[in-house]
């Protein structure tokens, strides 16, 4: 019955004890059923059908129990055979014990047709479970195929982080370092104040690299900095606004949110001969935290984003296929008023689960 299988595998770590009552139960109700049908071949008390058939059903049930627990290491094809050898024999001679006042199965050989009939209700449910306990094998390994794949796609979106950082980091730190060369002469107080705003960045970032994630409030400490640099080297060109409304702090992709801060600078603030602001606001809604970076630059006409800078955004959209699959989203639009606003959304949850 069902539970030699179920019960096989228990004892090899692999079904609780729940598993073994449902079987049970569904054994009763199978020799339940064989029960009637016995019932319309042979006339004689329903009783004595049930008895029977049950005789048969739980030898299979119990002998599954006692044989996998003595011998545990036992492999699940020589556990079913043993099982169905035990169930015949204690079931054959409960039969017999049952039947001896007919004259018709008063010995070994008139028995043979309920022999026969108990061997093939026990061998099609010992088939029906093993087609049964195949399914759920393959079902779990299907799982664990799925989980490793998961496990390799978020190691290569690991990978690609890394990529990254090591293509951002050097190019902006070149930068700003010319930068204070520059102002050291004509405004040292300024390349003071941008070497203390570059080392608050790097000492963020080198924590950040020994991290698979960082935090919300800490991504925007780094942003805030990078920003802090920039209105520095532009002077009142620009001017920036972070704002954080979410009540928790929450685990978050690091170098998801300074790519487009660095966009919204590069294509929007620099072209501009006004400048412009920058505002990255973090609200949620709706279960979605929403990461939105505004600029109030040239826009798209002058200077399409999706051309001068394909390797952060490209790297946002793959890292965020690969982390959240659909459930987050990233679009830029051009905002009526000027200039440009990118915007990352996320389910609460699956940043919680990070």
């Amino acid at each position: 019955m069902k539970v030699c299988f179920s019960m096989a595998s228990n004892a090899k770590g692999h079904r609780v004890e729940s598993s073994a009552v449902k079987s049970i139960l569904f054994t009763s109700l199978f020799c339940f059923v064989v029960a009637i049908l016995t019932a319309f071949i042979w006339p004689a008390p329903f009783i004595k059908h049930c008895l029977i058939s049950f005789g048969y059903g739980y030898s299979a049930v119990f002998s599954s129990i006692l044989i996998g627990r003595i011998l545990p290491k036992l492999s699940l094809h020589w556990l079913n055979a043993a099982s169905l050898l035990t169930s015949m024999v204690l079931g054959t001679s409960n039969a017999a014990f049952w039947l001896e006042e007919y004259s018709d199965f008063n010995n070994i050989y008139k028995l043979k047709p309920v022999i026969f009939l108990g061997f093939v209700f026990t061998a099609i449910c010992f088939l029906y479970f093993y087609i049964y306990e195949q399914k759920l094998l393959a079902q779990k390994e299907l799982e664990t195929a799925k989980r490793k794949q998961a496990e390799q796609e978020k190691a290569l979106v690991m990978s690609q982080l890394k990529q990254l950082q090591s293509q951002i980091e050097p190019h902006f730190l070149f930068n700003t370092l010319a930068n204070i060369n520059v102002l050291i002469d004509d405004k040292p107080k300024d390349a003071r104040l941008m070497l203390e705003k570059l080392t608050d960045l790097l000492r963020g970032t080198l924590k950040v690299n020994r991290q698979s994630n960082t935090s919300i409030s800490l991504e925007l400490d780094l942003i805030d900095a990078y920003l802090s640099i920039q209105q520095i080297r532009l002077g009142e060109r620009l001017s920036y606004q972070v704002e954080n409304q979410l009540n928790i702090d929450v685990s978050f992709p690091p170098l998801l949110i300074q790519p487009l801060v660095e966009n919204a600078i590069r294509h929007g603030i620099e072209p501009s001969t006004q400048g412009g602001k920058v505002s990255v606001v973090i609200e949620e809604s709706q279960g979605l935290v929403i990461i939105s970076v505004t600029d109030s630059g040239v826009g798209l006409v002058a200077e399409p984003i999706n051309t001068g800078h394909g390797i952060g955004l490209e790297n946002i959209k793959q890292r965020l296929q690969a982390l959240f699959a659909e459930r987050a989203s990233f679009t830029i639009v051009e905002n009526v008023q000027g200039g440009v606003t990118a915007t990352l959304k996320i389910k609460l949850s699956d940043l919680e689960s990070l």
